[in-house]
């Protein structure tokens, strides 16, 4: 047992379990075929390790990938922002359009299905085509969407049609961005970069908001309207010179975080994933855990790929990156659904992403009323509290993961658990309580607005703990299905974002806030403990996947269909 995280009863590889420290001599000895860092990462063996050519993304330089993460989060925090941006004004847009505020949040809800039913399509072709291309064209999907709204901005059937294609577009920069993490960085650096995605994902649904809101007040829900078209078709622009194809196909062999290859003892090297398997068995574990499906030759041969060029690296088709059936892979991505990993990983982002929907839908009717008479104006200014909770919950949690995972390595023998990264929950379980339970209990006794503000801010924080955790633990275990993972969280979470921003308002009249929010308090604590679960006896649920040949099977038609 390390660090309690129960060991399996065999002694076999078990996939996400990884060396990435080689403190001690014998360390050294067991990565000495294995490329390490540079610098203070000098003792840190590089997982996955990078292939030779210099157009494998893991090569760039250090400033072109954090530009390439960078401006991917900046759109990110652009598509979140302009979800949900015109929300604290929703109790005076549904009298301007002579409707209420249930009918108005219903928008939003079917926005957020059609995020989920485009990941169905997206997923899928992008790793087919690769994500460039998938992320141009879900970027112009999302201008047309508000173009359409601007076409008649005093109709529901336009806003509610228009907010349905702008969702459609919103996917691709909602999860395929977690997986161009896995193309660019090691998994010691994982986390901090993943907390920046969410930052950007959190700060701009908060900002969105805070922003949106000063526009409605100041012009008018055209101009808001107005300029989330402008930044959105600015943005796509830029994207189109700046940021290349992230997907690349590499050797198998170089895929350490999935079958490691370490030196043995007596000089010689030794698999110590597929020791244990026949030759028969070993071809066909290395046709399931391919990126994509090339031929044995291809893949063996040294890569001598020259330097692209600018230019062109500007294309937006670069072949196809996978042999799979675009009609079939469609159906086949479910079977992700298998791995306990994406489950809590749809249910925990889920949770996060549902309740900061809620919190934004029902704003202006918490605050709008009795006892606080908020205007437009003040509802958008009470949407800091989230954008600090959901910042602080990102710029603290992000680099001590990485730190952790580094510490907790090394006291694990070296040896790099993906579990470690699940011991934030404890904290992230009692202020989530805390601030749910609290907000609700305020707002019921209805105390000064500072107070609800405050918790509000808090169970943010603790949410964005939860979305960063869940998400990085998915990648370590399953890097290799990450972009189907992280597809069907999209889906699960924005199935879950539609219930709650759908029934929410109404929700909260029949039962009253503190009902709502005790339950919703304690959803999120349950995100939490599963989590825990997963800490003890992940590693163990980890092996019997890889074991199990019915699942391996199911997954594999994900990228043999």
């Amino acid at each position: 047992m390390g660090l309690w995280v129960l060991e399996p009863h065999s002694d076999e590889k078990v996939p996400g379990t990884i060396h990435i420290r080689r403190d001690t001599k014998r360390d050294m000895d067991l990565t000495r075929n294995l490329k390490h860092g540079t610098g203070r990462h000098s003792k840190t063996v590089l997982v996955p390790q990078p292939s030779d050519s210099p157009n494998d993304p893991l090569n760039w330089s250090q400033w072109r990938k954090n530009y390439t993460l960078i401006f991917l989060t900046i759109g990110t925090g652009i598509m979140s922002g302009t979800l949900n941006f015109v929300n604290p004004s929703n109790a005076a847009y549904a009298k301007y359009l002579g409707t209420n505020v249930s009918n108005l949040s219903q928008s939003i809800s079917i926005e957020l299905l059609c995020v989920g039913v485009s990941v169905i399509v997206s997923s899928p072709a992008a790793r087919i085509w690769g994500k460039r291309p998938v992320l141009l064209v879900s970027n112009i999907i999302a201008i047309i969407g508000y173009a359409i709204v601007l076409s008649n901005i005093r109709s529901m059937s336009y806003l509610y049609a228009g907010r349905a294609i702008h969702g459609l577009g919103l996917a691709g920069l909602e999860y395929l961005v977690t997986s161009t993490i896995g193309d660019l960085f090691f998994v010691h650096e994982r986390a901090f970069q993943i907390a920046v995605w969410h930052f950007g994902l959190q700060a701009g649904n908060s900002c969105g908001q805070v922003i949106g809101a000063q526009i409605v007040s100041a012009q008018s829900w055209y101009w808001a309207f107005t300029y989330a078209v402008i930044i959105t078709s600015v943005y796509t622009v830029i994207f189109f010179f700046s940021c290349p194809e992230t997907s690349y196909i590499r050797p198998s062999r170089l895929n350490t975080d999935v079958r490691e290859t370490l030196y043995g003892e007596n000089g010689s090297s030794q698999d110590t994933t597929l020791k244990s398997l026949d030759a028969t068995t070993e071809r066909k574990h290395i046709e399931l855990n391919t990126v994509q499906q090339v031929p044995a030759d291809i893949e063996e041969q040294p890569r001598t790929d020259n330097k692209t060029s600018y230019w062109s690296s500007l294309k937006v088709y670069n072949g196809r990156y996978s042999d799979d059936s675009l009609l079939l892979s469609i159906i086949t991505p479910f079977s992700v659904y298998m791995l306990p990993a994406v489950i809590w990983g749809a249910y925990g982002f889920g949770c996060s992403i549902a309740f900061a929907a809620s919190f934004s839908v029902s704003l202006s009717s918490i605050f709008g009323g009795a006892p606080y008479h908020f205007t437009t104006s003040q509802i958008g200014l009470t949407v800091l509290a989230s954008f600090v909770g959901g910042s602080l919950g990102n710029i603290i949690p992000g680099p001590i993961l990485d730190w952790l995972v580094k510490y907790m390595s090394r006291k694990n023998g070296g040896v790099y658990e993906p579990e470690f990264r699940n011991i934030l929950l404890i904290p992230a379980f009692f202020l989530g309580l805390g601030g749910f339970w609290g907000f609700g209990l305020t707002l019921h006794y209805k105390c000064h607005w500072m107070a609800p503000v405050f918790f509000y801010g808090l169970a943010t924080f603790a949410g964005a703990i939860v979305s960063l955790v869940s998400n990085a633990y998915l990648l370590d275990c399953h890097r290799l299905e990450a972009q189907e993972g992280y597809a069907a969280v999209t889906f699960g979470r924005s199935i879950f974002s539609f219930i709650m921003t759908f029934v929410i308002n109404d929700w909260i009249a029949r039962d009253g806030i503190l009902n709502v929010f005790f339950v919703i308090g304690t959803l999120h604590g349950l995100a939490c403990i599963f989590g825990l679960i997963l800490y003890v006896y992940g590693k163990r649920i980890r092996l019997a996947i890889h074991k199990n040949a019915f699942i391996q099977r199911y997954l594999g038609t994900v990228k043999m269909a």
